[in-house]
């Protein structure tokens, strides 16, 4: 399996052709369909190839006439390599975010744009407000737009299949997922430990002799959640206690966007009042939480309280993610594909136990 991408495959072909005079300067090059149908590639790809000899000086495009081979194309046979790998300060990495509002997704965004800032490049932002839409609209943009040599994808909180994804994936084009991923789909990903920062919560709680634990998160539809949900139980499996999954709250996304998120947390804990301990899946489910248990009538305020992601809250403890690291393991790994490599990986990057 050739595991170069495809739209460097194109770019290399076109190259190949103008430095060995088969393509000489001035002559057309091939149209952008012509390329779609002999590697069998979406636009995107073709444009991206397009776009990288243009900024090597190898071609020139026309709006409504075409790409013609550059007047003077052989320059860089006299640069160094190095000196022509090297970013300008015309290349930019995209950046696909769903959310500007939680403390993990700020902190990406900061070190993210710090290493990509170091390794030469401009950092583009799209934020899609959790809409798929939006971010095939996102995707769209980025690749079309010149100059644009990858792009880090945070997904959307649903994580349906957007063909918009696939085909980055399907055409080998240089991206990665950061903190949420699409299942079954061989590309780059760095997320957190998940799974593991879940299980290791819970056997704390059941070590503390806590059994009526009880789960409360957003929906279920995206694999942070899942993957923090399959540590929660496996912790019960391994310490052979019977799970009790109607303590567990998946609050709907419908409620999520609607506001309702804190009266549907309070209906759930008094209608189950034998909990002893919560696990908040997220920031936000720990202080609605936190809210509830503290503010409301009938409810049971010295029940153990702890969360994935720091609350902000003295006196809980909590999972904390190491953004620094996953921010750098990104830019790293797409750089690695704007210069040329591919081979798809998985980082988990460690969490850490606070106990408050």
């Amino acid at each position: 399996m050739n595991k170069i991408p495809l739209y460097k495959q194109i770019y290399q072909s076109i190259k190949d052709k103008i430095l060995t005079g088969e393509l000489r300067p001035k002559d057309r090059v091939p149209s952008e369909q012509e390329f779609m149908d002999a590697f069998m590639v979406s636009k995107i790809t073709v444009k991206n190839a397009l776009a990288a000899l243009v900024d090597e000086g190898l071609v020139t495009r026309i709006q409504g006439k075409g790409t013609f081979v550059s007047a003077n194309p052989n320059f860089l046979a006299e640069v160094p390599k190095s000196h022509t790998n090297a970013p300008s300060a015309a290349y930019y990495i995209g950046l696909i975010i769903p959310t500007m509002k939680t403390k993990v997704i700020q902190r990406l965004v900061d070190y993210i744009e710090f290493h990509v800032k170091e390794a030469g490049y401009q950092l583009v932002l799209h934020i899609t407000r959790e809409s798929s839409t939006e971010e095939s609209r996102s995707v769209q943009e980025l690749t079309n737009t010149q100059g644009v040599r990858g792009i880090i994808v945070f997904p959307t909180e649903d994580e349906s299949y957007n063909e918009s994804l696939l085909r980055l994936s399907l055409d080998k084009y240089p991206f990665v997922f950061i903190d949420r991923y699409l299942r079954n789909i061989d590309t780059y990903r760095i997320t957190s430990d998940n799974w593991g920062g879940a299980y290791e919560t819970v056997t704390n709680l059941l070590s503390e002799g806590h059994q009526q634990i009880a789960l409360i998160s957003p929906d279920n539809t995206n694999t942070t959640i899942e993957d923090r949900t399959h540590g929660f139980e496996k912790a019960y499996i391994d310490g052979n206690i019977l799970i009790d999954k109607s303590l567990w709250c998946h609050v709907p996304i419908d409620i999520l966007r609607n506001g309702d998120t804190s009266a549907y947390i309070v209906k759930f804990l008094h209608q189950h009042p034998s909990i002893t301990a919560v696990f908040a899946l997220t920031a936000e489910m720990a202080r609605l939480t936190h809210h509830a248990l503290h503010q409301e009538e009938g409810l049971n305020p010295l029940i153990e309280l702890v969360s994935f992601d720091d609350p902000e809250i003295p006196g809980i403890s909590h999972i904390l993610q190491d953004e620094a690291q996953m921010a750098l393991s990104a830019v790293k790994l797409l750089l690695e594909q704007c210069n040329g490599q591919y081979a798809p990986q998985r980082i988990e990057v460690p969490v850490q136990w606070i106990h408050a």
